[in-house]
C-alpha cells in the first residue's frame, strides 16, 4: 500500500519506537487512550493491550482491514482528526502524528488530558522546547510552552519510517498547564511579533501594527514566555 502524500503518511515500521512511546506515557488499564493515525497499527495494538479503551481516528479508509484485528477495547472514528469530535472521556494522547497536521492537532488538545505523547519532525520538536535566544526559538516555542510542560525524551532517524521521510522523529511529552483566559488574543500577538523574530521589540511591534513603545532593549527571539506576556498585558490594560 502506497502512502498517501496529501496524508502525510509516513508508515511507523519500527517496534522499539513504538514501545518507547506506550512506555513513555505509562499507560495502565486506568487510561481512555486517543491515538490519531494508527496507520498500519504498529502502536495501537500496544495502547490496545495496555489501556481501559482506546480510540483512534484515521482518515485513510484502506486501513481498515489492517486495523481490523487490534485486540482490545477499541473504537474507531473514520476521518479527520482536526474535524471528528475527540471522544470526552480521554485522558492521554499516544500518536505519531501525521507531519503535516502536527501542529494543528498539539493545539487542540485539551486541558483536561493527563499527558501527550507524540512524534513529531524532529526539527518541530526541537522548535517546542527551544529556549530564548536559540536558533529555533519561535512562535511554536513561546505557544507551546505557555500550553504545556514539555520534554522532549528521544529522537530517531528517517529509517523507522516507510516511505522514508527526509528528516528525523523527535518522540516529545507534553502535560497541559491550565489555559490562560487571554490565550485567543495573546496567541495572534505571538504570531503577530514573532513574524520578526530578529528586530529589537520596538521595530517588531510597530511592524505588527501596535502603536507603543517598551524599554526592552532586545530582539524578538530573546523574550522568554513570562515577558511575551507581560508585554501582551501592558499593551492591553
Amino acid at each position: 500500500m502506497e502512502a498517501i502524500k496529501a496524508f502525510g503518511q509516513h508508515f511507523l515500521i519500527a517496534r522499539e519506537v513504538a514501545e518507547f512511546m506506550v512506555d513513555a506515557a505509562s499507560i495502565s488499564k486506568k487510561d481512555v487512550v486517543l491515538e490519531i493515525g494508527p496507520g498500519k497499527g504498529m502502536i495501537t495494538k500496544y495502547l490496545a493491550r495496555k489501556s481501559k479503551k482506546l480510540y483512534y481516528i484515521e482518515k485513510d479508509v484502506r486501513l481498515k482491514e489492517a486495523l481490523r484485528y487490534i485486540l482490545g477495547d477499541v473504537e474507531a472514528f473514520w476521518g479527520d482528526a482536526l474535524v471528528v469530535s475527540w471522544p470526552e472521556e480521554i485522558n492521554k494522547l499516544v500518536s505519531n502524528l501525521p507531519f503535516n497536521i502536527a501542529s494543528q492537532v498539539i493545539f487542540k488538545i485539551p486541558e483536561t488530558y493527563d499527558l501527550a505523547i507524540l512524534g513529531v519532525q524532529k526539527e518541530f520538536g526541537e522548535k517546542m522546547v527551544a529556549k530564548p535566544g536559540d536558533k529555533n526559538y519561535g512562535r511554536l516555542s513561546v505557544s507551546s510552552q505557555l500550553l504545556f510542560n514539555i520534554k522532549l525524551l528521544n529522537t530517531f532517524p528517517p529509517e523507522v519510517f516507510s516511505p522514508r521521510p527526509e528528516v528525523g522523529l523527535a518522540i516529545i511529552k507534553l502535560i497541559p498547564k491550565k489555559r490562560l483566559s487571554i490565550w485567543p488574543e495573546l496567541e495572534i500577538f505571538i504570531r503577530d511579533v514573532f513574524c520578526y523574530p530578529n528586530k529589537t521589540v520596538n521595530n517588531a511591534l510597530k511592524l505588527a501594527g501596535y502603536d507603543v513603545k517598551t524599554k526592552l532593549r532586545k530582539k524578538v527571539r530573546g523574550l522568554s514566555k513570562e515577558e511575551v506576556v507581560k508585554l501582551f498585558k501592558m499593551l492591553h490594560k
